[in-house]
């Protein structure tokens, strides 16, 4: 191949559509495909500060014309900032003139794989969750390709054009040493790239009543910091980039919402895991579906304390039993990564 295959890559407004978008390119570049990637994502979501750690791909944004499916009056907002969203969208394609659009979900999609299939641009979307994504459904029509997580999702697409994929994960949980025996369990808890303010606080509450022979490490999220007296046990971060894997890694028990590009990261690397999903959203049935498979704890938000979460954290930490079974069932939610399945699909279709 002589020069470059110019290649966007959309999603955001959380983590958990770009984790895998920049698995199928680490993917791509690994068999030697060449490419120029171009990431449009939106302004405020975490997206712009987790790439920066792939210098090769550049970033651009577009206004976020999300559409609530709950009454808000920001729905009023909506069509204007779609209609700025389409303006953007159509300068970024008359410049950069992609051959291909790969999305993993996300409403910067929607302008961007619309006008794209006007310029004769390939379309690939991605199906992360268990639920097709209003982005998703949006844009079915002009994806060439869609490829899906799970053989649920199948029946959710034409299925000329939907294929079966599997968990889709980035290089770097590839390279992760395993970590060295150790007297002190580690519980890590992730609120996700944008931060879960109210798990942040249940666990900041529950920390008096936790083991303290356990080790605490606690990712808040960009911006979502909550300071708290030191204590030997515990140390927050804000954010993990380069060191996120590595951290899961070294684990015995991880505390997360239900993100399905999360779950799936945790399921790799077979770590028992306690979910408290958000609640209204398709974290729960993420969550459900994880529960269902024996393969995580499921707590509901609304009926849990500090003193509930505590408990379970203390009973499952000390029940070595227990973390076997669900290090055993999680596993086989991420068998394999299908990263060079989707890279494969993707040589065919601009073949």
């Amino acid at each position: 191949m002589s020069s470059p295959i110019k290649i966007i890559l959309t999603g955001g407004g959380t983590l958990g559509s770009v984790s895998p978008l920049i698995a199928v390119w680490q993917e791509l570049s690994k068999q030697d495909f060449k490419t120029e990637a171009l990431f449009v994502g939106t302004s405020s979501g975490p997206e712009k500060i987790f790439l920066k750690q792939y210098p090769a791909i550049n970033f651009t944004s577009l206004p976020s014309a999300k559409w609530r499916r709950y009454f808000s009056l920001l729905n009023l907002l909506t069509p204007v900032l779609f209609i700025l969203a389409l303006t953007k969208a159509l300068v970024i394609l008359s410049n950069f003139r992609p051959k291909l659009i790969i999305s993993a979900g996300g409403f910067t999609a929607v302008p961007i794989i619309w006008l794209g299939k006007l310029f004769g641009v390939k379309i690939i979307i991605h199906q992360l969750d268990l639920e097709p994504t209003l982005s998703n459904k949006l844009t079915q029509r002009q994806a060439d390709l869609i490829t899906v997580t799970f053989d649920k999702s199948l029946a959710d697409f034409p299925k000329k054009k939907t294929i079966l994929v599997g968990p889709i994960i980035r290089q770097e949980a590839l390279s992760v040493e395993k970590p060295l025996d150790h007297d002190q369990k580690t519980i890590l808890v992730l609120g996700g790239g944008t931060g879960a303010l109210s798990l942040n606080k249940l666990v900041v509450e529950a920390l008096t009543l936790i083991d303290k022979k356990l080790h605490i490490i606690h990712v808040t999220g960009q911006g979502k910091e909550i300071i708290k007296g030191n204590l030997p046990n515990y140390r927050q971060i804000e954010f993990l980039t380069d060191q996120y894997y590595q951290t899961i890694g070294q684990a015995d028990l991880i505390v997360s919402r239900a993100g399905l590009s999360t779950l799936l990261e945790v399921s790799f690397f077979a770590k028992p895991l306690i979910l408290v999903p958000l609640p209204n959203s398709q974290q729960e049935i993420n969550a459900g579906y994880y529960e269902l498979n024996k393969a995580a704890i499921n707590l509901k938000q609304n009926k849990l304390t500090p003193k509930i979460l505590a408990d379970k954290i203390n009973d499952l930490a000390n029940n070595s039993a227990r973390l076997k079974e669900l290090s055993k069932n999680i596993k086989i939610m991420a068998r394999e990564n299908g990263a060079a399945k989707m890279a494969s699909e993707i040589v065919k279709l601009l073949d």
